[in-house]
């Protein structure tokens, strides 16, 4: 059994053109993301044009500071403050690993819970049953 093969020498479900006809055929498309799974098999995950629009290069959450032109003051607290905000993150991210590690993300009373529910499916049966 052979397959077909297109004028460039790959089969037909190996290669993707990814132009349009309106004048877009010399740009390349880089995909967004490479997904890899476990069985070794790849896919790669392109942007819409609408996406490409609305992305912009510079965050605007993010302000770009060179510490070598502050004075002391703002040194200081960019370090103080960059310091600070690391240690909270680390700290929510440990915490949530021993939280796990010790089992304490289940509800405190989740054994009430599902009693309650049990009970009312009991009762639902029972009237089901002497209809």
């Amino acid at each position: 059994m052979e397959t077909e093969k297109s004028p460039g020498g790959t089969t037909d479900f190996e290669s993707v053109e990814m132009g349009d006809s309106a004048g877009n055929r010399g740009r390349v498309k880089v995909p967004r993301r490479t997904i890899y799974f476990a069985s070794g098999e790849t896919m790669e995950e392109y942007s819409t044009d609408e996406e490409e629009e609305e992305e912009d290069p510079v965050k605007k959450d993010v302000i770009p500071v060179d510490t070598a032109k502050l004075t002391w003051g703002p040194y200081f607290w960019f370090h103080m403050w960059r310091m600070a905000t690391s240690t909270i993150s680390v700290c929510d991210y440990m915490g949530e690993r021993l939280a796990s590690l010790f089992g304490i993300t289940t509800p405190k009373y989740q054994y009430a819970i599902d009693e309650y529910y049990r009970v009312k499916l009991c009762k639902k049966q029972m009237t089901s049953i002497h209809r």
